[in-house]
């Protein structure tokens, strides 16, 4: 028996649950207006790793984008609701959320990798939260992570130890800014995004803590995967 072609939605949660839409150009309004508030975003930094529905593979980020964070550990959008299995800003829903139809998904892959809202669109000049998003990429800039997958393959000392100073400036500079402007963890990841040790342990980084801040070690092979992962690009994301 031939099953019947979808046509509508079906409320099943799925997409919502692979988590939140990248933000457009159309959605600053939104995050404006009060609608989407800076702790509910969280920034995926050019050079991260994520997949690419245009290309169907796990490349990295080419440009800077901005999206809705996840619940806890999981990228599902926060504004999910599993009860009603509906979202709860669905009138103010972004772009991307309006165009989302999963049997039939050209208007969304046209929204890829377009007109997507940075950091610096969505904090105004003379905003002082701005300079510290420019400070932070100047002297944090997140790297090539397809380029740092490699070089973890089989990586010298040398390799570990230039990551292991990347690690500690990011962590430092991060620790400053949350005492000196009393930065929630949420506001945290939309101003500088994931720290690089996070982005780091889904290769086999294990990270230690020392008297001089974290120390790099590639985990043994039989040792358990770390929590936290890659995402995808895109009106759909996932660990």
């Amino acid at each position: 028996m031939m099953r019947e072609k979808q046509t509508e939605c079906l409320c099943c949660g799925i997409c919502c649950q692979k988590g939140g839409p990248a933000l457009h150009g159309q959605d600053l309004a939104l995050v404006r207006g009060g609608q989407l508030p800076l702790g509910d975003l969280i920034t995926i930094r050019r050079g991260e790793l994520a997949y690419n529905p245009l290309s169907d593979r796990i490349e990295p980020v080419l440009a800077e984008l901005v999206k809705i964070r996840g619940t806890g550990q999981d990228w599902c959008c926060c504004y999910y609701d599993p009860a009603s299995k509906g979202c709860s800003i669905y009138g103010s829903r972004p772009v991307a959320c309006g165009v989302l139809k999963c049997w039939q998904p050209e208007e969304t892959l046209a929204l890829v990798g377009q007109d997507l809202l940075r950091r610096l669109d969505i904090l105004e000049e003379g905003d002082l939260l701005r300079p510290l998003v420019q400070e932070h990429e100047r002297l944090c800039s997140c790297p090539d992570m397809r380029a740092v997958e490699k070089n973890l393959i089989d990586p010298t000392e040398n390799v570990l130890r230039s990551l292991e100073t990347q690690v500690n400036t990011d962590l430092a500079f991060r620790d400053r800014m949350v005492r000196e402007f009393n930065l929630s963890l949420t506001e945290e990841l939309f101003l500088f995004g994931r720290p690089l040790f996070q982005l780091l342990q889904p290769f086999g980084v294990a990270v230690s803590e020392s008297p001089q801040g974290l120390r790099l070690t590639i985990r043994k092979k039989n040792s358990p995967p770390p929590t936290g992962g890659r995402v995808r690009v895109g009106g759909a994301f996932a660990r």
